[in-house]
């Protein structure tokens, strides 16, 4: 997911829901599996059909600013080996 920063000293907030997932360069979420990347982007690694739907990244100046991504589950990836 790859989120415009504005320039300034503003928290970008990653959200699922009511459940905050990072706050500026800090984990919230307990699952090794959400990381930042370049400091706002947010990778999940081995995806899964429950982490399908909407994830809100939040610039805060006074007002809130939402940016919705949406993460959709297309199929399973199986392994061949």
């Amino acid at each position: 997911m790859i989120v415009a920063v504005f320039a300034g000293t503003y928290v970008l907030l990653w959200r699922r829901g009511s459940a905050v997932l990072t706050a500026a360069n800090l984990m919230v979420t307990r699952d090794s599996r959400f990381r930042l990347v370049d400091g706002y982007n947010l990778e999940i690694n081995n995806v899964m059909p429950q982490d399908a739907g909407d994830y809100v990244c939040q610039i805060s100046d006074g007002d809130n600013r939402d940016q919705i991504h949406t993460v959709e589950i297309l199929g399973e990836w199986r392994n061949a080996y």
